[in-house]
């Protein structure tokens, strides 16, 4: 018996090792292939075995092996910290592998660093020697990874070899490089901010930094540590406004708070009267037939604009249509703030735009949204339809909505928008169908015109057989009431006749209210019900009491010698004296004392006094009371734009205000540079591949040159005309003399190419053309520098607009599409379009261009009209 538990014993062991050696297998031709382990083995496998094995595992010749053993103690760490079990005793184990060969290697070793360095600052110290070394490494990954660990690290004593290695970076070949450089300078003075002067020195030299990929990163370093500093900015203004178009997007956003700030305290207000409500007429006039002249005389004048004011302005207006929602409200915010008036409706359809994005995007966008509307609802009255609610929105984006509708709403679209809102009052859902009758209600207070209706509208829900309803419609009308003290004595009848059927304690008690205010009007109907107030008090709610007691007072305040009003008061006041609320006893003596004394001034025989103290109880009770302004927006204007502040509606940390703006122009000379140091010619200048078309596509242009220059643009367009109607005769002519006229056209050709030169010296000579535009734009040309040619031909604009676009089509454009492209996009449309300067040219000129090049030309929806 013995030997056969022996047997199976050893038979038990044999299997127990047949077992392991089968797991380990399995284990180790799952890591050749790839594959990882069970979840549950993976994550809590925390027995000092496994401990044991991942340090031999780290302490291995092969990357793979390393590479398992960081990625499980990585994962291993995270379970355990939450398990209360620190990872850091492999600190020393992974810091050997920080020299290691493999990337991949180096990148775990580096997140697990950033981790714990802070924890083990002495075994941390040790490997910043190798940091130093990988930042003359071949790879600008790696440098870039070595300066952003050696900032990471949170060891004061470190601090002056991190400012080292970032003025090492800032001047490395790779932008990738000088982005993490800019980086760490923001963590290098947390560190130490003893080294801000030093780090001032390297922000300053990074401002010079050409490279899109960089400006962004150093404009957000100069904002944690030298915002003040704004006289660094004069230099790199106009670069940072040309690159503003071609940098990142989250660079594109700290980039605009800089020059936000910048031009608050470096120009004057455009609009210095304040901005005014009344641009509708003009808006309708622009897209119109209707001349400007047609505009409203409350419209602010145009005010002319510094040129790097307008250069701002200008370059930021195509980020309107980034894909970045807080690119966009950036580029909102700097038009709100910046822009004059008249320029201000560019940013109301892009944020229309926003709100097709996810529910959070769209509670942002729309509390920026109706903080515009309260101070210019004209933005987004053509967009109203956007602003309905739809059935899958949220309760706090459908509260939103309902009070920009009402905002915007005007004598157009009032009709329309009470409609819809009538709409949402049938709604099954209680809170919305009354946020609907509160809407109802501000549009009535907003537009008084529309009140009798919106009374009339509310008056019927009255009978609806939802008590929430009722109840809400009660208070709105009773709003409504207070801002017409006239003729209210039929409506409050009605409500009185109604106070049976309303349930509704809110309700009740305004009705109640209603019928004390205008108690000198009700003489038949407040004695009444007064009455039945009093038969119902004790089982009334607390607020119904207070009304009630106070309707008691006026009406016995108004009426002191009716023997009935009297007992109803002595008895409404008995039974609020012993009431279980303190509110209502305490509201109770009070009143009931101005009576007392009142009674005590009869008894005494002073009329005078009297009479006196009756007018003063008459004024406390009986006083006009102003109706309460409801509203979601009552207050937002009181934060900046696109803050975090405006959406939680209380100031967050960190959160600073604008700058006012400068009472006196400053010198615009400090931003004059020698040389532009940003050229825009090898720089991306759209989101497609049509960016590089001036790079890949030749000229189509084969027109020769003509010798006579149009020097009236209507005549341009004639000459083009009636070329194309001679076109067919001239062929079947030209065919039957081009023989006899072979030898002729070269004499003639020869004899041209003489007066040719002479016309061009007599030309060069006569100081009239020298001042032309042509000569302007034809002596300064660069074909390889289309922003300076842009500027050239925009200043040519300025001056003579007619003649300059008359010289661009017959003569430089003919040569050149990339320049045809660049000048239409950037001049005719920004000048002449959006300055409504002459539709009918712009138009003309489009027309013509897409005629002659076969191309189409990126234009909006609203712009269709003109090519119709």
């Amino acid at each position: 018996m013995a030997d056969y538990f022996s047997k199976a014993a050893a038979l038990a062991q044999s299997a127990a090792k047949l077992s392991k050696k089968m797991s380990e297998g399995l284990v180790e031709n799952a890591r050749e292939f790839g594959l990882e382990a069970t979840s549950s083995q993976h994550y809590f496998d925390t027995s000092e075995e496994k401990m044991l094995h991942i340090r031999k595992y780290l302490d291995s010749r092969h990357d793979r092996e390393k590479l398992d053993a960081l990625d499980s103690s990585s994962h291993i760490g995270i379970k355990m910290i939450s398990k209360g079990r620190d990872v850091s005793e492999f600190f020393p184990d992974v810091v050997k592998n920080v020299a290691s060969n493999n990337l991949e290697v180096r990148k775990l070793v580096y997140i697990y660093l950033l981790r714990y360095a802070e924890q083990e600052p002495d075994l941390a110290l040790l490997s910043i020697n190798t940091f130093q070394k990988d930042l003359t490494d071949q790879n600008p990954i790696i440098r870039a990874m070595a300066l952003r660990v050696m900032s990471g690290i949170r060891v004061p004593v470190i601090g002056p070899i991190v400012l080292l290695a970032i003025k090492k970076c800032i001047v490395d070949l790779s932008p990738y490089v000088r982005k993490a450089a800019a980086h760490a300078i923001p963590k290098c003075y947390s560190l130490d901010p003893s080294q801000k002067d030093a780090l001032v020195e390297i922000i300053t030299t990074m401002l010079n930094d050409k490279s899109t990929y960089t400006i962004g990163s150093v404009i957000m370093a100069f904002n944690e540590v030298c915002p003040e500093r704004l006289d660094l900015i004069h230099q790199h203004y106009r670069k940072l406004c040309k690159m503003l178009v071609d940098a990142e997007e989250w660079g594109q956003i700290a980039i605009i708070g800089l020059l936000i700030r910048y031009a608050r305290t470096q120009f004057l207000n455009p609009n210095p009267q304040g901005i005014k409500h009344s641009t509708k007429k003009k808006t309708k006039a622009f897209y119109s037939d209707e001349s400007s002249d047609s505009s409203s005389s409350s419209v602010v004048k145009l005010c002319p604009l510094d040129p790097d004011h307008d250069l701002l302005l200008r370059s930021c207006m195509p980020l309107l249509q980034s894909r970045n929602t807080a690119v966009v409200l950036s580029v909102v915010k700097i038009f709100y703030y910046l822009a004059p008036q008249q320029e201000t409706y560019k940013m109301g359809k892009s944020l229309v735009k926003l709100l097709r994005s996810h529910r959070e995007i769209q509670y942002v966008v729309l509390k920026n949204i109706m903080m515009i509307a309260t101070q210019q609802p004209n933005l987004f009255e053509p967009h109203l339809q956007q602003f309905f609610v739809r059935a899958t929105d949220p309760a706090f984006i459908r509260d939103l909505k309902l009070e920009i509708m009402t905002q915007i709403a005007t004598e157009s679209n009032i009709t329309f928008l009470l409609r819809e809102l009538q709409e949402y009052v049938k709604s099954p859902n209680k809170d919305f169908a009354t946020s609907a009758i509160q809407a109802i209600g501000r549009c009535a207070i907003g537009m008084p015109e529309m009140a009798e209706n919106c009374l009339n509208g509310l008056m019927k829900l009255l009978w609806s057989k939802n008590d929430a309803i009722v109840g809400e419609a009660v208070l709105v009308i009773k709003r409504l009431l207070q801002l017409r003290p006239h003729d209210n004595v039929e409506m409050i009848t009605q409500l009185a006749k109604a106070l049976d059927q309303i349930t509704v304690p809110m309700a009740r008690a305004s009705i109640f209210w209603l019928v004390g205010q205008y108690a000198q009007k009700l003489e038949l109907v407040a004695p009444d019900i007064l009455r039945k107030a009093a038969k119902d008090f004790s089982n009334s709610d607390d607020v119904v009491k207070l009304q009630v007691i106070t309707l008691a007072a006026k009406l016995i305040c108004l009426h002191p010698t009716d023997h009935t009003l009297e007992l109803l008061y002595e008895y409404i006041m008995n039974l609020a004296r012993y009431d279980v609320n303190y509110n209502i006893r305490d509201r109770a003596r009070m009143l009931k004392g101005l009576r007392d004394d009142q009674r005590l001034g009869e008894k005494d025989g002073d009329e005078k006094s009297v009479g006196v103290f009756a007018e003063k109880m008459k004024m406390i009770l009986l006083g006009n009371k102003e109706a309460p302004i409801e509203s979601l927006s009552m207050g937002s204007c009181k934060y900046t734009l696109g803050s975090m502040s405006l959406v939680l509606d209380h100031p967050m940390p960190g959160y600073e205000p604008l700058p006012d703006w400068s009472t006196k122009k400053p010198d615009p000379s400090v931003r004059n540079t020698a040389v532009d140091s940003y050229d825009r010619t090898f720089a991306v200048q759209g989101f497609g591949s049509d960016s590089f078309s001036q790079f890949t596509q030749p000229s189509t242009y084969s027109t020769p040159r003509r010798d006579n220059v149009l020097y009236d643009l209507d005549n341009f367009y004639d000459s083009t005309e009636s070329e194309e109607e001679t076109e067919e005769e001239t062929e079947e002519e030209t065919e039957e003399e081009t023989e006899e006229e072979t030898e002729e056209d070269s004499e003639e050709e020869a004899e041209e190419d003489s007066e040719e030169e002479s016309k061009e010296v007599e030309e060069l000579q006569d100081p009239e053309k020298l001042e032309s535009p042509y000569f302007k734009i034809q002596s300064t040309l660069e074909p390889h520098n289309l922003v300076k040619t842009s500027e050239i031909i925009l200043q040519a604009v300025n001056d003579q607009p007619m003649l300059t676009y008359s010289y661009c089509l017959e003569i430089v454009f003919e040569d050149d599409k990339a320049l045809f492209t660049l000048c239409l996009n950037q001049v005719l449309w920004f000048d002449l379009y959006l300055s409504k300067k002459d539709l009918d040219v712009a138009a003309r000129i489009a027309r013509t261009y897409v005629t002659n090049t076969r191309l189409t030309v990126p234009y909006e929806n609203d712009k269709m009209a003109l090519f119709e």
